[in-house]
């Protein structure tokens, strides 16, 4: 069992080195930080609770912590800001050792080198399932915020990376199956990459006019930037970028061999929007962040998504993604 005391003790000894910029870190009621002049405060905050996001007994604790950095910073990315400070409020159920503290904190470490982030404060608690609460703050500058709002009837729909693998991981781990194939597929569950350099030079390029990170499944991201917006989307399942494991796995896990493409969630990839005049430009941005973009559709009128196969027929879907208390 985890000893509070001494636990804060150690959080506070390992996460004592601060920036110039952080005047008050971990040990005190509350961290003081110096926000860039010129620049706007990003503030999101992020879950990741036993038996909701993952299941304990599949994943290490610093696979956990990571992960639970990951996504949180992927919504500063995803606005096209810089991430710089977490927060993390941790709640252990009594059946951990001081051997999972340890192995935590050392993925919040590795999240800090990773990201470029600084561990400033948090709580500790008990709790019926192991759960993770991060806050991420970050900056940008006030004419690169890149927002939910602004895409317009012609733009072009994009998402960066492969879709579905991280849904088909969790189903592998779900059912028990043991496919080599399948290990990449469980890394991009277990181990999520937030595109922070691709948001970042989108945003900076102004190429972009919407933006939203891919975490409950891409019919409910798209939904956020478009009919919730008045808008609708014609999607073209044939170009919907899909990795070799997930084609060569998928059909054997679930009937639809588009659902967890178009619903599964936790992708973290960059959805977005752009006119079409930009398509040169935005290629040339995502060749020079690296990260590899797809053009998947469309936006137009009306407050529908339609998703088509490849002779424009309509390929009906079942849900839109994840959401709390709904599933």
């Amino acid at each position: 069992m985890i000893d509070e005391l001494s636990a804060l003790r150690r959080i506070e000894e390992q996460f004592n080195t601060t920036s110039d910029n952080v005047e008050v870190g971990i040990g005190d009621d509350a961290a003081i930080v110096r926000i860039t002049q010129g620049r706007l405060l990003l503030a999101t905050t992020d879950s990741q609770v036993e038996g909701v996001h993952f299941i304990k007994s599949f994943i290490s604790p610093a696979t956990l912590a990571r992960k639970s950095v990951a996504v949180s910073v992927s919504d500063i990315g995803a606005m096209g800001g810089v991430p710089r400070y977490i927060l993390a409020s941790v709640g252990f159920s009594g059946d951990e050792d001081e051997g999972y503290l340890s192995q935590m904190i050392a993925g919040f470490r590795e999240s800090e080198k990773e990201f470029g982030v600084e561990l400033i404060g948090g709580n500790l608690s008990t709790s019926d399932k192991v759960f993770l609460d991060i806050t991420a703050l970050g900056e940008i500058e006030p004419e690169n915020v890149v927002k939910r709002t602004g895409a317009c009837e012609g733009d072009l729909i994009y998402v960066s990376g492969t879709l579905g693998d991280s849904a088909l991981g969790l189903t592998l781990l779900q059912q028990g199956v043991s496919r080599s194939e399948g290990k990449k597929l469980i890394e991009r569950h277990m181990s999520p990459r937030p595109r922070l350099e691709l948001g970042r030079q989108l945003a900076l390029s102004g190429a972009v006019n919407s933006m939203i990170d891919i975490s409950d499944g891409l019919l409910l991201d798209l939904g956020r930037i478009t009919v919730d917006r008045g808008l609708g989307a014609l999607i073209s399942a044939d170009k919907l970028p899909l990795s070799g494991g997930y084609k060569s796995i998928v059909s054997d896990c679930t009937e639809g061999f588009y659902e967890l493409a178009l619903s599964g969630g936790e992708d973290y990839e960059l959805l977005f929007t752009a006119p079409e005049d930009n398509k040169d430009y935005v290629s040339e941005i995502a060749s020079s962040a690296g990260t590899d973009i797809t053009e998947i559709g469309i936006v137009t009128q009306g407050s529908t998504i339609e998703v088509v196969d490849s002779n424009g027929d309509e390929i009906k879907y079942n849900r839109l993604g994840f959401t709390h208390f709904n599933n």
